[in-house]
């Protein structure tokens, strides 16, 4: 069994916890400059009760409530409370995923001796965490990752929700098809055509007529998604290290679902940069080197996918950004504004040759450096200047 935990209104919550006064107003993480477009970085819930949601222009969040508290995003403190939080969950399970700055997995199996049923393990858990931080979160345990997810989804907030058999009919019943990750505007819309609204519709769908509307590989995944059975080939597992599993990842990637749609390159190639970097450093993690770089971009219309084999493997992530932009760039014109995107790494090999050129050698020990800092203090104390103004895995 797997657990998911989602942190409820992570950057709001830290902010309501630190200054007490907060606490039981509308809160909104970001700056309330009218001069310029800046967006809601997060939003408490009570903000989220008027409407205010991440992504939304600031003055546009002023407008619907003005006596709306704005505090100053400040990264290095999510950073630190994420980071100790993950330290906190390595108490419970020998195998903790910090998947983003406010969301963590954890493998549950054989732990039950040890702490109780899964439940009690997530009761435990959320106790904890309120204990020590004075945070809420909402709980997910299923079979599956992508049922673990849809738990938190709609259990938020502070929520805790087992998914077996025995109960994955009751579920998902009446519960929005969009709800599922993965599941987003373009692909929800396809699915109305053919009446598929909520998640029990879907998963009585035949896996044949879902592959005819949808190709093998999207409709296999749409059939396998609701269903308990854990299938490697279409749900993510919590990633163990290279040291404890006997085989190792065929890829690995990232993606980001922009708050708005956006034409300005700076914006993707910013998120392009940030999502390579992420795939470089696990990849650096797991011992691995990837020789095939692919690009995935989702626009209002259309989909588009491409991928690269270079001779030379790399776990670089200037040079995966180097890469997935060429790629970026051959379709330059032939995109609408972009709405999310995502970058991976395949034809991967072991990291075992020593760099043999004095530059390689440098940038080796450069990133060698980053990552035991990034270690010790926290995810993305360390990260390429390009990225100061966008942070790292925002997600509310």
């Amino acid at each position: 069994m797997l657990m998911h935990i989602d942190m409820d209104a992570f950057f709001a919550s830290i902010e309501q916890e630190i200054n007490p006064s907060l606490k039981g107003k509308p809160v909104i993480v970001g700056s309330r400059d009218k001069k310029y477009n800046t967006v809601v970085a997060a939003a408490s819930y009570e903000a989220k009760a008027y409407g205010i949601k991440s992504g939304m222009l600031s003055r546009d969040a002023l407008r619907i409530c003005p006596h709306a508290e704005f505090v100053a995003c400040d990264s290095a403190k999510y950073t630190y409370v994420s980071s100790e939080i993950s330290k906190l969950l390595n108490d419970y399970s020998p195998v903790v995923e910090h998947s983003t700055i406010d969301e963590f997995d954890l493998e549950l199996d054989g732990l039950e001796p040890l702490f109780g049923s899964f439940l009690e393990i997530g009761r435990r858990v959320k106790n904890r965490i309120k204990e020590t931080f004075g945070l809420r979160c909402s709980i997910g345990i299923a079979p599956t990752w992508i049922l673990a997810k849809l738990g938190t989804k709609i259990r938020k907030p502070d929520g805790l929700v087992l998914v077996t058999d025995d109960n994955l009919s009751a579920f998902i019943q009446d519960v929005p098809v969009e709800k599922i990750c993965g599941i987003g505007p373009a692909l929800t819309a396809h699915l109305a055509t053919l009446g598929i609204m909520t998640c029990d519709q879907l998963k009585k769908i035949p896996e044949n007529i879902l592959i005819n509307n949808f190709g093998k590989s999207t409709g296999q995944w749409l059939y396998q998604i609701l269903r308990t059975e854990k299938n490697l080939s279409y749900d993510r597992s919590v990633n163990h290290e290279p040291s404890t599993i006997d085989h190792k990842p065929q890829s690995v990637g990232h993606s980001y679902t922009l708050p708005r749609e956006t034409c300005d390159q700076k914006v993707i190639n910013a998120w392009l940069r940030m999502l390579s970097e992420m795939v470089a450093e696990r990849m650096r993690k797991y011992g691995l080197l990837g020789r095939t770089t692919s690009l995935w971009i989702s626009s209002r219309n259309a989909s588009f996918f491409r991928q690269k084999t270079h001779p030379i493997p790399t776990n670089d992530g200037s040079e995966i950004f180097v890469r997935s932009s060429g790629i970026l760039n051959q379709r330059k014109g032939q995109i609408g504004p972009v709405r999310a995107l995502g970058v991976t790494l395949s034809g991967l090999i072991s990291d075992c040759a020593p760099p043999l050129l004095t530059e390689q050698k440098k940038r080796e020990a450069l990133l060698k450096a980053m990552d035991q800092v990034n270690t010790k203090y926290g995810d993305w104390t360390l990260s390429p200047a390009t990225l100061s103004f966008i942070q790292p895995q925002t997600k509310e």
